[in-house]
């Protein structure tokens, strides 16, 4: 049987140094985000011939339109996507006109335009739905992995009840945003007030979803970590697709935990006296081990796929989805279950 909780502190630093790394290129390169939060346009061209980036830019600058600072992405030799300031409708049409002139004849395979001030409510709410979705994490572990005998489930469902359905009348019926954001701080204030209560209790199960939560912050952060120093040097964005795939990462990496975490319990329910929280820990990690990388193995075989034949508008979304199935495979294993036994053993 192997080992895993005996090198604890062997996986606590490494994923203490990638989450790091991922801090720091955060601080220092700055998430590199696309229209979808920033504003701006962006046209995916094919041209009849080749063109070279060179003549696009020069093109770009002669302009008559004040574009900004374009950004000139090669698809292949034919296509290109060019990202812009925000453009009106008849700008678009000044603005294709003048390539037309310049560079010869083009398809227009795809255009998006979003506005300023969309792009900031974008970016707000995203964030305001990563942080609920935590939320809701939680509660619902919460509630599945209780002791019956201690924990009653009204007061998970009931808390996870108001502070949903307040999320869902602040977000779809008040337009106000000073009101969103202090409704947010509010259900934040109110949740972690709730966490500390029941913690302070000894409630067992909101162990299984705080340790999910801090794995699920840890995929999170390396991921937004791989693209921001892919941003810096290759020129990838946060996007609406980005968000996507972080929410479907949390969705993949606490399943995963929640398969090792309910085998876990099953297993303490069989512990003898001769038997420590460790061992039954790496038993029921050796139990569902195989499970999980299966599971992440054929994932990524479609993913992969999809990445090296797919359409050019969703590569880096599949990337995001690849790198936050290997690094929430790890966590489920390396991180949240090993996590849970320390906080145990503290107890």
């Amino acid at each position: 049987m192997i080992s895993f909780i005996r090198h604890s502190k062997t996986w606590f630093t490494l994923s203490g140094f990638a989450v790091g790394i991922s801090l720091l290129a955060i601080l220092i390169f700055g998430l590199n985000l696309g229209i979808d939060f920033t504003g701006g346009s962006l046209l995916e061209l094919k041209f009849e011939q080749s063109v070279e980036i060179q003549k696009i830019t020069e093109t770009l600058e002669s302009s008559t339109l004040d574009l900004g600072k374009p950004i000139i992405t090669p698809t292949d030799s034919d296509s290109h996507i060019i990202r812009i300031r925000f453009l009106e409708e008849d700008e678009r049409l000044q603005f294709e006109e003048e390539l037309g002139r310049e560079l010869g004849s083009f398809e227009t395979l795809r255009f998006t335009a979003t506005g300023p001030t969309l792009g900031k409510s974008l970016r707000e709410r995203a964030i305001r739905a990563i942080s609920y979705a935590s939320i809701a994490i939680v509660l619902y572990l919460a509630a599945v992995f209780r002791n019956t005998r201690r924990d009653t489930l009204t007061k998970y469902v009931s808390m996870g009840s108001l502070l949903g359905f307040t999320a869902i009348v602040t977000e779809t019926m008040i337009e106000d945003d000073f009101t969103r954001w202090l409704t947010f701080i509010g259900i934040l204030a109110a949740f972690f007030i709730f966490l500390t209560f029941e913690i302070k209790r000894k409630s067992a199960s909101l162990k299984y979803g705080v340790c999910a939560i801090a794995a699920l912050v840890h995929d999170i952060l390396i991921t937004l970590g791989v693209l921001v120093i892919l941003g810096q040097f290759l020129g990838v964005e946060i996007d609406s697709l980005t968000v996507t795939a972080l929410l479907a990462i949390l969705g993949l990496s606490v399943n995963d935990t929640i398969v090792v975490f309910d085998r876990l319990r099953e297993n303490r329910k069989f512990q003898t006296s001769s038997e420590t929280l460790s061992h039954v820990a790496d038993k029921s990690l050796n139990q569902t081990i195989t499970r999980s990388i299966n599971t992440s193995f054929s994932t990524l075989a479609v993913l992969a796929l999809l990445f090296f034949l797919g359409a050019e508008s969703i590569r880096w979304f599949v990337f995001a989805l690849m790198v936050g199935t290997i690094v929430g495979t790890y966590s489920s294993i390396f991180t949240a279950t090993p996590l849970l036994v320390a906080w145990e053993k503290r107890k």
